[in-house]
């Protein structure tokens, strides 16, 4: 490999690295609404895991961002008493937050520099390694979620390393001479995949007409199952919620377990298959492939150096695309189509490459086709910058929103923190409640701050043990705030807005402002927005 190429396959991995922490800077603190959901809940399991107890947290089911998580802690307090770094996570989750973040980044610049290789080896050819490095780069999406504490980044990894393996397996005979391998290569990759996030399991589909036999496939399937299993073992507690939930989301029509237990909504789920087949990333490189592999579909029509095995895994990633969409149109989250966003580069040098056998070697046209890929590349860059820079506007809008709000008028009041709302212990305490409860005692002798309560989705006021009553606030406080975004709006001439505390309490005794301290609303009952007493 000359050294300018080595150089190229070195530049998207440090991007990626520089991207993610400029990103994470200006995203702003995990306690931020925007950011809590999920992180906080998987910073407690860890905690959970650190003190030999089983997680809590199991909806997707993320063991494996919960054991990482709680080995870099471990690491960095090897002799200490499990309490005693109870207490350190607690008192300062923002710098465990950090680490954390750091390591699963830093594990995707690797992974990316290793598809990055395994693109050069396989297909001797540049352009067609940086395409398929260009996969956490394709997506505004991708980015956003690059830096988190959550299954996401893990799945960003999880579809680069089954990419380079993918890859690796077109090499001339490796099939053929190591095929059992390449299965439990496979199935090692799936089962990880598996234990981050279930819902990425359309994806492991890939491999299928690379394996080429019955009997592979079935053993694909039997180890896919086995190292689900072995990178689930430290939840082995929690099986039982797993398969229930698990069985309650798959009868369910509705998001996440609810609705008629009809499996599917037929009267919503196309409009929803085609919200989450929209990015023109993920469509225009499935159709593509598609057609592709149709001009191919005869031996005679590609040149002697085209691998023979790469047909097979552009169909195996079209059947995993399509499988993907199907799955995630259940319950159409965006972030739940990464994997298959990422995955859409490992498309896009598949196509390069079946576009070049298509050509004859040292042709007029065979040189188009890598100067328009080129060129595409160009473009791709380009545009992803624009891209990144509008992100990261927004981010650094957002925090200084959300974290600019002054509260020191309101610190005579009780104060409601509901969901989600930019509050250091509002996180801690949805960490624990999502968590059924984790850690509360030691969070109720660590912050023993008054005035600071928490509003739940059942309606109840809680403190971190014990939920007290509204009318305990209005006897105890002159005046209450209550902060957070998901209040709904109902009504146009009338303002009303849809909130789970008991503001007909509150109104009755004290008068009511609302103001809106950017997507977070702010209500205040004896008080106004600008800390004047009524």
């Amino acid at each position: 490999m000359q050294l300018s190429h080595r150089i190229a396959l070195i530049i998207l991995p440090v991007l990626l690295l520089a991207s993610s922490f400029v990103l994470s800077h200006h995203a702003g603190p995990q306690w931020l609404w925007s950011n809590l959901d999920p992180d906080y809940w998987y910073l407690f399991d860890s905690l959970n895991m650190v003190n030999l107890q089983w997680p809590q947290h199991i909806a997707h089911p993320g063991t494996t961002t919960q054991w990482i998580g709680a080995i870099i802690i471990k690491t960095m307090h090897p002799f200490d008493a499990t309490e005693h770094i109870n207490r350190l996570v607690l008192a300062n989750p923002e710098f465990y937050f950090l680490a954390i973040s750091r390591v699963l980044i830093f594990i995707n610049a690797i992974a990316l520099g290793v598809v990055g290789v395994a693109g050069y080896l396989t297909f001797r050819d540049l352009t067609a390694a940086l395409l398929v490095q260009t996969g956490p780069f394709l997506s505004q999406l991708i980015m956003k979620h690059s830096f988190h504490v959550s299954p996401e980044p893990l799945l960003i990894t999880t579809m680069l390393v089954l990419a380079a393996v993918t890859l690796v397996a077109l090499r001339p005979g490796q099939m053929d001479n190591h095929r059992t391998r390449y299965v439990i290569a496979f199935a090692v990759i799936a089962g990880f995949g598996m234990a981050s996030k279930v819902s990425s399991a359309g994806m492991y589909l890939l491999p299928l007409f690379l394996l080429g036999n019955l009997r592979s496939i079935v053993l694909y399937g039997f180890y896919t199952v086995l190292f689900t299993v072995i990178f689930t073992l430290p939840a082995a507690g929690s099986y039982g919620e797993i398969f229930d939930w698990l069985g309650s989301i798959a009868i369910g029509s509705g998001y996440f377990g609810q609705g008629e237990q009809t499996i599917i909504d037929w009267s919503s789920y196309p409009g929803q298959l085609l919200k989450t087949t929209s990015r023109p990333v993920f469509f225009v490189v499935l159709l593509v492939s598609l057609g592709l592999l149709l001009a191919t579909r005869k031996s005679d029509k590609c040149s002697p150096d085209t691998l023979p095995q790469a047909r097979l895994a552009l169909a195996g990633l079209c059947l995993a695309l399509i499988v993907e969409a199907l799955l995630v149109a259940k319950h159409p989250t965006g972030r739940y189509m990464i994997p298959a966003l990422t995955s859409a580069a490992l498309g896009m040098a598949l196509i390069y490459h079946l576009s070049i056998g298509l050509t004859r070697a040292g042709s007029v046209t065979r040189n188009r086709v890598r100067i328009g890929f080129t060129i595409f590349l160009l473009v791709l860059a380009g545009a992803q910058v624009k891209t990144f820079m509008k992100l990261d506007r927004g981010f650094i809008e957002r925090t200084s929103i959300a974290a600019g709000f002054d509260e020191a008028p309101f610190q005579s009041c009780a104060r409601i923190y509901f969901w989600p709302a930019s509050n250091p212990l509002y996180a801690l305490y949805m960490g624990s409640w999502n968590t059924d409860g984790s850690l509360a005692e030691t969070l109720d002798k660590l912050y023993m701050e008054k005035g600071v309560f928490f509003g739940t989705e059942d309606g109840k006021i809680n403190r971190w043990t014990h939920t007290v009553s509204p009318d305990h606030l209005i006897q105890e406080y002159p005046c209450i705030m209550a902060r957070g975004e998901r209040a709904l709006y109902i009504g146009e001439e009338a303002p009303f807005y849809d909130i789970s505390l008991p503001d007909e309490v509150f109104s009755a005794r004290l008068k009511r402002d609302i103001c809106h301290p950017g997507e977070e609303v702010i209500f205040t009952w004896g008080i106004d927005c600008k800390g004047k007493m009524f």
